[in-house]
C-alpha cells in the first residue's frame, strides 16, 4: 500500500511537471506551423513534430513536411492521445522526446525505423495497452521511465542492446530479433536433414536453395516450403544444380510448394528413385536432365489447380529432363 502510494505521488508529480512544462510551451506552439492535424517547428537539423489534434487510431507520422526531414518527435507531442492505436515512426527521426506518447492508453503497437538513437524520459509513461514495441539496435539512449507503468509490454531488440539491457533491468519481458544469414551462408536444418544455401538476406522474405542431403542412408526426402535456421524462417524456393545426383538411396521425394526452380541434373542417377510429388504453380524452372535416369516406372503426382497443374505436366513430359513414357505422371 505505502509503495502504491508513493508511486501515485511520484506520478502526480510528474503530470504537474509536465503540465507545466505543456503549458509554458504554449507561447512556443503558438508560433508552430500547421501540417494537417500535426503542428510542427522547423530548426536547423529539421522538423520536430509538436503535437497532434487529429482523431485517427493509426497513424503514420510525416517523413517529410515542406521538403524538410522530419528529424524528432517533439517533447509531449503525442500526450494524451487517448484514441491512438498504432503508430509508425518515420525513418530519419533521431529523436523521441520526453512524455511524446505518455498517457496514449489506447496504443498497442509502434514501429520505430532504425534511425532513432533517442528515446526520452518517460516517453511511453503509462500506456498501458501498449503490448509490443521494436526497438532497433541504433537506440543507444533509453530515459528513466520510458515505458512505466506499460505492464503488458513485451520488447522486441536485439540481444546485448541499449534496449535488450534496458528491458532487463526494468524486468520487461524479450522478444530477441534475429538477422537472415548473410547471402551465400551455408546452413545445416538438422530436422529436415538438408544443407541449405541463403539466396536472399532480405529481412522481409530470406529464401534459400536446397544444396544436399545430411543423411546419406535416407530413404525418403521432403524439401519443405520453409526451414527455419536460429529463429529465422526461411522460404525454400530453388533445388541446386546436382543437389542430389547419383542418391541411390533415395525411392520417395516431395517437393515444397515454395520451389519455383529445381537445378540442372538435380535428382540425376537416382536409379531407385520411383515416387515424386510436386505442387505445380510456382514451379517454373526444371532444367535439363534433373530426373534424368530415375526408375523407369516413376509416379509423379502434381498437386495444385488444373491449370497449373496442366502447364506443369507439360514441362515434366520434356525429354531433356529426363522423361520416358513409362513414367506415370498424373
Amino acid at each position: 500500500m505505502i509503495q502504491k502510494k508513493i508511486k501515485s505521488l511520484i506520478f502526480a508529480g510528474l503530470g504537474l511537471i509536465l503540465c507545466v512544462l505543456l503549458c509554458g510551451g504554449i507561447g512556443m506552439t503558438a508560433h508552430a506551423e500547421s501540417y494537417g492535424d500535426f503542428t510542427y517547428k522547423e530548426n536547423e537539423s529539421g522538423i520536430t513534430i509538436k503535437g497532434y489534434t487529429g482523431n485517427k487510431t493509426m497513424l503514420v507520422i510525416p517523413g517529410k513536411i515542406g521538403g524538410k526531414k522530419v528529424t524528432s518527435i517533439g517533447m509531449g507531442a503525442f500526450y494524451e492521445c487517448s484514441g491512438l492505436t498504432s503508430i509508425t515512426i518515420p525513418k530519419g527521426v533521431i529523436s523521441i522526446g520526453g512524455y511524446a506518447f505518455s498517457g496514449c492508453g489506447g496504443l498497442t503497437s509502434i514501429t520505430i525505423p532504425k534511425d532513432v538513437t533517442r528515446i526520452g524520459d518517460f516517453a511511453f509513461l503509462e500506456c498501458s495497452g501498449l503490448a509490443s514495441i521494436t526497438i532497433p539496435k541504433d537506440v543507444t539512449w533509453i530515459g528513466g521511465g520510458a515505458f512505466e507503468g506499460c505492464k503488458n509490454l513485451v520488447i522486441s531488440c536485439y540481444k546485448d542492446s541499449t534496449a535488450y539491457n534496458y528491458a532487463k533491468q526494468n524486468n520487461i519481458p524479450v522478444k530477441l530479433i534475429v538477422d537472415p544469414a548473410k547471402k551465400g551462408t551455408t546452413l545445416t536444418v538438422s530436422s529436415k536433414k538438408l544443407e541449405v544455401m541463403v539466396t536472399s538476406s532480405s529481412k522481409k522474405n530470406p529464401t534459400v536453395t536446397v544444396t544436399k542431403i545430411t543423411d546419406k542412408n535416407a530413404k525418403e526426402l521432403t524439401i519443405p516450403a520453409t526451414v527455419k535456421v536460429k529463429g529465422v524462417t526461411y522460404k525454400v524456393t530453388a533445388v541446386s544444380d546436382r543437389a542430389f545426383k547419383g542418391n541411390k538411396k533415395l525411392t520417395t521425394v516431395t517437393i515444397g510448394s515454395n520451389v519455383t526452380k529445381i537445378g540442372i541434373g538435380a535428382f540425376y542417377g537416382c536409379k531407385n528413385l520411383k515416387k515424386i510429388t510436386v505442387t505445380a504453380g510456382k514451379l517454373t524452372t526444371i532444367n535439363r536432365s534433373v530426373f534424368k535416369g530415375i526408375k523407369k516406372n516413376a509416379t509423379i503426382t502434381v498437386k495444385g489447380t488444373k491449370k497449373a497443374k496442366t502447364a506443369l505436366k507439360k514441362q515434366l513430359k520434356k525429354k531433356s529432363i529426363g522423361y520416358v513414357k513409362t513414367w506415370k505422371i498424373k
